[in-house]
């Protein structure tokens, strides 16, 4: 924690997270070193719309664990070695232990202040802040330092771990979302042999539906958070830090904010318990501590925030989305789903318990229904993550249609066949849908309006 004494902080305190300033080799940075020991090695699209050379604030947002801090600290190293640029002239500075905006403008004003006095030649200065949603109102102390003009050839690159919505404080601001690992970039790097010889056509399919099917059990399993599948490469299984890391990251974060962890537990285990059917805040709140179903609800848009899980609306067949009505709740990410169903669980060996538990049906449906949710909310913008994709529900004539997905003006139901092929189009057709998506056991038909596949070919291809 920075103390009383921070107005006084020189370069020098600041040199201590930025050791390239010294000439010291990036091999010996502890996130550097464990990106290069590792087997498989990922980094995401979206670093491809980050442009170096432009006065824009980015705003990397994710969840825990799924590489936003090697991101940035790749981007660090590749400016200094490919590029060339003056090591002096970028700045890394994480979030961890400053709590107010004030502290974080400080830092970055004696960085510009130093490098602009010493070299006042140097054309762009790099900024890089690990963890800034840590900071309570760090946009507008970013609004003060924009207005003047101190980020004037300046590169800034942010991350977070808590969703940060822009409040149009900041004109250069860009916010890009990075996702855990969809199936295909996880085939791609497990086996990237198979991955070039599918196609998408139901023939090509076909002939490799059973080495996919042993792939999307691995998936269901791992998730796609690129730690886990490191350790499944390299030792067949995924070990119990990555779980308990990521669940100490969480409660951390919880903490700092204020909450009880205690309730936090309480409703995530409630969560677990009605996953799979629409609940309302009210219902998760009656077995726990918490007073009242506002309390619920903030706990769970806390969770939202950190990435972890969403609470999906009800939609009628015209796409009016209903925010009273019972909600569905999904976690992000299939690595998530195992780490939260075996804590709460209390196992003590996360890995071997979701083995064991993969191939009960309601885990495996539930497991399906988490795989369909992350690959439709991958790839959205920040600002309407999770907006776009609801369900439907018709209580009195017992009819549910898993996801409806806002595609522009475009609406197009998905439909997930659990029950060995039952399902057909007539339940779409019924609810006005002339066309959709059946997500089969095993069936294929792609030719009608409504097209019929199986799961892994709706992950690759759609």
């Amino acid at each position: 924690m920075i103390y009383k004494g921070f107005m006084e902080i020189d370069i020098n305190f600041l040199a201590i997270q930025n050791p390239w300033w010294a000439g010291k080799s990036f091999e010996h940075d502890p996130v550097i070193a464990v990106y290069n020991s590792k087997k498989l090695k990922w980094q995401p699209d979206i670093v491809k719309k980050i442009d170096l050379n432009k006065d824009n604030i980015y705003v990397l947002q994710g969840p825990r664990g799924v590489g936003k801090t090697t991101l940035i600290k790749l981007l660090i190293k590749n400016l200094v070695q490919e590029k060339k640029q003056d090591p002096k002239n970028i700045f890394y500075y994480s979030c961890h232990n400053i709590n107010t905006y004030g502290q974080l403008n400080e830092l970055i004003k004696i960085f510009i202040n130093a490098r602009r006095r010493k070299n006042k030649a140097a054309k762009r200065l790099y900024i890089f802040i690990d963890e800034i949603t840590l900071v309570k109102n760090w946009e507008k102390g970013f609004s003060f330092l924009e207005r003047a003009e101190l980020f004037k050839d300046i590169t800034v690159i942010a991350t977070g771990s808590l969703l940060a919505l822009s409040e149009k404080k900041l004109t250069t601001r860009k916010d890009l979302l990075i996702s855990s690992l969809e199936f295909g970039e996880f085939l791609k790097l497990l086996n990237p042999e198979l991955f070039k010889k599918l196609k998408a056509n139901s023939a090509n399919f076909k002939k490799f539906h059973k080495k996919l099917d042993y792939y999307l059990d691995i998936y269901f399993l791992t998730g796609g958070f690129i730690s886990a599948i490191n350790d499944f490469s390299n030792y067949g299984a995924v070990k119990q830090e990555r779980y308990s890391n990521y669940l100490y990251w969480l409660m951390a974060d919880f903490a700092k904010l204020g909450r009880d962890i205690i309730l936090f537990r309480q409703i995530l285990e409630q969560v677990l318990i009605s996953l799979g059917s629409p609940v309302g805040y009210k219902t998760l709140g009656k077995k726990t501590k918490a007073k009242t179903h506002l309390t619920t609800g903030e706990y769970i848009n806390i969770l939202e925030s950190m990435f972890s899980l969403k609470a999906v609306y009800q939609t009628d067949a015209k796409g009016q989305i209903h925010k009273s009505k019972a909600k569905k709740i999904f976690f992000c990410d299939p690595f998530l789903f195992w780490t939260f169903y075996s804590y709460i669980n209390g196992s003590l060996n996360y890995w071997e318990f979701s083995r064991e538990r993969l191939h009960e049906e309601n885990v495996f449906n539930n497991l399906i229904e988490t795989a369909v949710f992350s690959h439709l909310v991958r790839g959205e913008k920040i600002e309407s993550w999770g907006e776009r994709v609801c369900f439907h529900r018709d209580n009195i004539k017992k009819r549910e249609i898993n996801f409806i997905v806002k595609d522009n003006k475009k609406l197009i139901p998905i439909l997930i066949d659990t029950n060995k092929n039952k399902a057909n189009k007539k339940l779409l057709e019924s609810v006005g849908f002339k066309n959709g998506i059946i997500i089969s056991e095993k069936e294929m038909r792609l030719h009608d309006n409504i097209k019929i596949m199986p799961l892994a070919y709706f992950l690759l291809f759609y």
